[in-house]
């Protein structure tokens, strides 16, 4: 498959060279004035790097001519080298890795005008370090080159990570693109289940309202070990290295009722199922309260949106805190109301109104669902204990009782959620903990919000989901969808009033969801309202 739109014509190229790095101070690898590719990208980091020496030299690529960087992070992370682990093989279809730190990129990076990488080091770094590359590129002729996409690269770091929540970022990126790859590397810490992750691959795609891609696009991946090409919920993994996916470097220590010492390198390239993207797309990946970090590699037309900055030069350490918040740029404004979960009581639930449904709105309501059996809990194992646990938990709970019962999940209650450009992922907000947290067991999620308009007017609202779902506006009738087995979107004609326009939703996250095995249990909806004009009406929490 052919990535970019690339010149037939073009002139060999390379520069060589040996770079002393300074703490504090820009250094310069590469300042190309002209049009071009680069085609491969090898680098040694000194002889025996240190892990201040991968983690505290920052990479940056500025393609033609932009202020803020496309490239920006670690370089031993960028070249393959996860935290600050460098003597394991990596033999991918763009990062080759050698033992001794030696690290080969085959990424395409064109750009139109120039093309400049420069490095900074922190203070861990020592003084006498060298950076050896070599840049092989093509040259092309002066306006030969018609790609518009330009390679971008981001790193992130959290710890510890939000557990069974909004899970771990990896991209938020606005634009028109495509998703490459990406490294992710976890350190345990959270001993509270067996894995080293809670859930896998959860990929957000938004397009225009008229893409012929579709407006929606969802995708998730079996657990948190599946996109490496490991399964059974990977509590034992053999490094391994593949083209597009796989565990490269892998350590454990059983400590009893988890694995509360592992150390995972992972990479995933989505080279034969290509991920598009032609307005936004976010990608966050399952997580507990561990140490992760990322580095995702993609395309898209310039100007990009910068999601997150890069740390102090001691956050970027591995083990050192680094909290959600602390360095994300992009902000998250509250624009539904959730209640749940709600028991399906088979299904009927969909049929029968919901407790919220008939009373006026408050949103300090709780609602308790007796019908979840209670949670026999166990003893917990042996635990090595940093990050605390506020509940023991049951490796192997009754066949009658429910994870919903695990913290007072079982009482449904209102919270309010940022939808992620119209996608409302109900398991964002409420999920069990355990072992079981990669399948939504049954459950009905009840949504609520407002779209404010000055006339009364026909709107088309876009709708994606899995599974059944019931849309009802203002006072009407509640509306009743086809059932989904695999996340799909609508186009239906609604009316609104002047004014404020109440929008509820109701859905079903079935028994059968894990028998299925379509969807795993996606419990979550995609939403988008267009006026006759073209303009889209963002949902509100207030009637304003």
């Amino acid at each position: 498959m052919d990535l970019l739109n690339l010149p037939d014509v073009f002139a060999p190229a390379r520069t060589v060279t040996v770079t002393p790095v300074k703490t504090g101070e820009p250094v310069v690898l590469m300042d190309y004035e002209g049009a071009g590719c680069i085609r491969r990208f090898q680098t040694t980091i000194g002889q025996t790097p240190s892990v201040a020496d991968l983690r505290q030299i920052i990479i940056r690529m500025y393609w033609d001519g932009a202020e803020h960087p496309a490239v920006e992070a670690p370089l031993g992370d960028f070249l393959g080298m996860v935290n600050g682990v460098r003597l394991y093989p990596m033999n991918s279809r763009y990062i080759n890795l050698q033992f001794h730190s030696i690290s080969t990129l085959f990424f395409p990076m064109p750009f139109s005008k120039s093309a400049r990488i420069e490095v900074e080091a922190g203070p861990g770094v020592a003084e006498d370090t060298n950076i050896f590359w070599q840049v092989d590129f093509h040259r092309y002729p002066a306006g030969a080159l018609e790609e518009t996409m330009r390679f971008h690269a981001q790193f992130r770091r959290e710890f510890p990570c939000e557990a069974f929540g909004r899970n771990y970022t990896v991209l938020d990126a606005v634009g028109r693109g495509r998703l490459l790859g990406y490294t992710l590397g976890v350190r345990v810490y959270d001993d509270r289940t067996r894995w080293s992750h809670a859930g896998g691959e959860h990929i957000y795609v938004v397009n225009n309202p008229d893409s012929p891609q579709g407006p929606f696009a969802h995708l998730r991946s079996l657990g948190g070990e599946t996109p490496f090409s490991a399964g059974h919920g990977g509590a034992i993994h053999e490094a391994s290295t593949h083209p597009d996916q796989a565990i490269a470097y892998y350590e454990y220590e059983d400590v009893g009722t988890a694995r509360a010492w592992q150390r995972i390198i992972a990479y995933r390239f989505f080279e034969n199922d290509a991920i598009n993207f032609d307005r936004r797309i976010q990608f966050r990946f399952g997580s507990a309260a561990n140490d992760i970090c990322s580095t995702v590699y993609w395309y898209q037309d310039p100007p990009h949106r910068d999601y997150f900055q890069m740390p102090s030069w001691g956050q970027l350490m591995p083990g050192d805190e680094l909290p959600r918040g602390d360095c994300d740029l992009v902000e998250e404004s509250p624009t539904w109301w959730l209640c749940g979960p709600f028991h399906p009581q088979g299904g009927r639930m969909m049929e029968q109104p919901l407790p919220v449904e008939d009373i006026p709105f408050d949103p300090d309501a709780s609602y308790e669902q007796t019908e979840y059996p209670q949670l026999v809990k166990g003893r917990s194992g042996p635990q090595k204990h940093i990050i605390a646990i506020s509940e023991p938990y049951t490796a192997q709970p009754p066949a009658q009782a429910s994870v919903w019962r695990r913290g007072g999940r079982h009482i449904a209650r209102w919270k309010t959620y940022a939808d992620i450009d119209g996608f409302v992922d109900f398991s964002h907000v409420f999920r069990p903990i355990g072992l079981e947290n990669t399948v939504q067991w049954p459950a009905i999620g009840f949504a609520q919000t407002w779209l404010n308009v000055s006339e009364d007017t026909e709107a088309e609202v876009q709708l994606g989901w899995v599974s059944e779902i019931k849309l009802q506006i203002n006072d009407g009738p509640w509306e009743e969808f086809d059932q989904k087995v695999i996340f799909d979107s609508i186009t239906h004609k609604v009316r609104l009033k002047a004014g404020a326009n109440r929008v509820r939703i109701k859905l079903h996250n079935p028994e059968d969801a894990q028998r299925l095995g379509r969807s795993f249990g996606t419990w979550l909806f995609a939403f988008r309202a267009i006026l006759p004009n073209g303009e889209e009406v963002g949902p509100s929490l207030n009637e304003r």
